[in-house]
């Protein structure tokens, strides 16, 4: 792995950005509206002395860290295929590594902006400020980025693995976590049954951690611990399996026909 090729990644990423219209509606406009919307409801429950329209809320922002990051991942490597130039990529030096570290760190930075305008939006709506959760926003913001790192790779690995007939995957699959991730709400409103599911999930204990910070003031470093586990668990295993999708991919033909 090169650096430097990793920096012509990140070129060839925002070029594209820069003359996407698809690409600021889902990064900053789709953010800036829902976070406008969910502000609008929040304030309705603090009409009511309700914590609870904080909550959603704070989760709301947060929510932009695995939801853009993995976007960033699964979808940045659909418009290289849609516009028929993913293979292409590879008849240089550029190694399939390489690429997806480039839109990893490109993910990070939409992530961050996305952020950014969610909290402006939130201070002007609901007077929040982000800063209130001090230095705690770096750990929680990374430990989330590392999960939509995740979720984008097993993202690709389907397409990889079914071609562009689940490509939908790509930016539905990340809506399907966001019910078990405790996300507006915490786990305890869930059925005992499915419980098990939000367990599982590092996106659960963060943002119980976060609200839990919010209303006590107190850090829930276990909890932070559990979800560092559970996010190295969820990133080896997506890892692995992108490992195992490509090279069948490349074995029969699949990776070459992706662009068909």
């Amino acid at each position: 792995m090169r650096t430097y090729r990793i920096k012509i990644v990140l070129l060839h990423t925002w070029y594209h950005f820069l003359h996407s219209m698809e690409t600021w509606v889902d990064v900053f406009w789709n953010p800036a509206v829902q976070i406008w919307v969910y502000a609008l409801i929040a304030l309705s429950f603090k009409q009511t002395d309700s914590p609870q329209g904080l909550f959603v809320m704070i989760g709301m922002i947060f929510w932009n860290a695995i939801w853009v990051g993995e976007y960033a991942i699964a979808v940045g490597a659909l418009w290289e295929i849609w516009a028929q130039s993913f293979s292409g990529l590879f008849i240089s030096p550029l190694s399939m590594t390489e690429f997806i570290v480039g839109q990893m760190i490109s993910g990070t930075i939409k992530s961050l902006l996305a952020i950014i305008v969610s909290a402006v939006i939130a201070f002007v709506l609901y007077n929040f400020s982000l800063l209130s959760i001090g230095w705690m926003n770096v750990i929680y913001i990374l430990e989330l980025l590392v999960f939509s790192w995740a979720v984008g790779i097993l993202s690709l690995s389907l397409i990889f693995r079914y071609s562009t007939q689940v490509q939908s995957l790509s930016w539905a699959l990340v809506f399907l976590i966001q019910p078990f991730g405790a996300v507006f709400y915490p786990v305890s409103v869930l059925p005992v049954q499915i419980r098990w599911i939000s367990y599982g999930l590092p996106a659960t204990y963060i943002f119980e951690t976060i609200r839990k910070q919010i209303t006590t003031g107190i850090i829930d470093w276990q909890a932070l611990g559990i979800a560092t586990i559970l996010n190295g668990v969820w990133f080896i295993l997506a890892c692995l399996i992108f490992q195992y999708t490509y090279r069948q991919a490349k074995k029969s033909g699949a990776f070459a026909r992706l662009e068909g």
